[in-house]
């Protein structure tokens, strides 16, 4: 075919795949064959270059695609005026492509299935046939949404965690390196909002149990670790521990603990627990970014063991990953019975600017200040704009 024709040709259909995708209107779709609309024909080198055009758009005239205007004096030995769109689904046949439409249509009833437990399904269907693409995906790539969904599946009914996501990627994919390539996609489906911000795939993966190397739970303060099934006490030392929270079995909490204090980096948490003197009657426990189910459990056991009265503060990076890692951690709180309270996360004076957040982070974050509370750091989030690593704030305790 005429690479000139062809070029025309899809131009009009890329225009009938967008009004596919719109409220039907009965305006006419066509393209003019100008210098702002389709310069390449005007500017076409050679007479037999436009004949070969001609003869191709004639042939797609012939099978009912489209319509020719041509120049009104000459006809057909002259010039193309513009094309106009007959029948969608035979120009598509023509260029032998398959519509946009059409390849939504069945991404929609491989995802029929699966709407229930991802709502957020609906949202990409409908970007799709925007003609947006998801995390760089198109609705081509169905098998990626499919192979995300079976992987979150498995992690929330198996009740296994802690699983090498290499491991598991081959026994379900057959594949060792597969579900790395989905992190982007299981994302979304975890977050189930199409604005929400891309987070690192470790993060991801840590949510729903996967993990690239094992885990290790590092806590100082006023506790007793108790490990397997034999119960095996040992005391917490300064400046911390580290353990694999598997064989963790219970936490035993000093009287003497007034303050639970999470944070989300490891350089602040080595500062921290460095400072003897400010470190009294407190346990700092550091997340490792978003926290693992196992994590999350030793969590739970420590806030269940943790006296009435206990002060229980998260710090972290202020942007909607930091956010969100808190929301997980004040679900936990709920779950005992405690509120938590954010430790510098607003108001902070001397900071270093990372970047100025989306619209999208700025709306997760008031969301999530909203659902727990936190009015004061969603009104800095408000009127700053902008996102703050942990690393640059001055190391305080609550």
């Amino acid at each position: 075919m005429s690479a000139l024709a062809r070029q025309a040709l899809e131009k009009l259909l890329r225009r009938a795949e967008n009004a596919a995708a719109k409220p039907a209107t009965g305006r006419r779709l066509t393209l003019k064959f100008s210098s702002e609309s389709f310069r390449p024909y005007v500017e076409v080198a050679t007479h037999a270059e436009k004949s070969a055009c001609h003869s191709e758009l004639l042939l797609a005239q012939r099978d009912g695609a489209i319509a020719i205007e041509w120049e009104r004096q000459a006809g057909q030995s002259g010039n193309v005026v513009g094309i106009e769109l007959a029948d969608a689904s035979v120009l598509a046949r023509f260029l032998e492509i398959e519509p946009r439409w059409q390849v939504v249509d069945r991404a929609e009833t491989a995802f029929r299935d699966h709407q229930h437990r991802y709502s957020v399904l609906n949202e990409v269907i409908s970007a799709w046939r925007r003609g947006v693409t998801i995390r760089n995906t198109t609705p081509s790539q169905i098998q990626d949404w499919l192979d995300a969904m079976a992987v979150i599946d498995h992690c929330r009914g198996s009740g296994v965690v802690d699983v090498p996501v290499r491991r598991i990627s081959a026994m379900l994919m057959a594949d060792s390196k597969r579900i790395e390539s989905l992190s982007s996609v299981i994302d979304v489906l975890i977050q189930a909002d199409l604005q929400a911000p891309s987070r690192d795939a470790t993060d991801v993966f840590n949510e729903i149990g996967l993990i690239k190397f094992p885990p290790t739970l590092l806590i100082s303060g006023d506790a007793v670790v108790r490990l397997g099934q034999e119960d095996e006490r040992v005391n917490v030392v300064r400046p911390y521990l580290g353990f694999s929270p598997a064989i963790i079995s219970g936490i035993e909490v000093m009287p003497t603990c007034r303050t639970l204090l999470t944070v989300e980096n490891l350089t602040t948490f080595h500062e921290l627990a460095c400072q003897n003197d400010h470190a009294r009657n407190c346990i700092l426990l550091y997340t490792g970014g978003m926290p693992s189910p196992s994590w999350t459990r030793v969590y739970q056991l420590l806030l269940n063991a943790i006296a009435p009265g206990t002060r229980v503060f998260h710090w972290g990076d202020i942007d909607a990953g930091g956010y969100r890692i808190a929301a997980h951690l004040a679900q936990c709180a709920q779950r005992a019975n405690v509120r938590l309270q954010l430790h510098l996360m607003h108001a902070i004076v001397g900071h270093s600017v990372r970047r100025t957040l989306s619209r999208p982070e700025i709306s997760q974050i008031e969301r999530i200040c909203d659902a727990y509370g936190w009015l004061e750091q969603a009104k800095w989030i408000r009127t700053s704009q902008v996102a703050v690593e942990q690393e640059s704030i001055e190391v305080s305790w609550p």
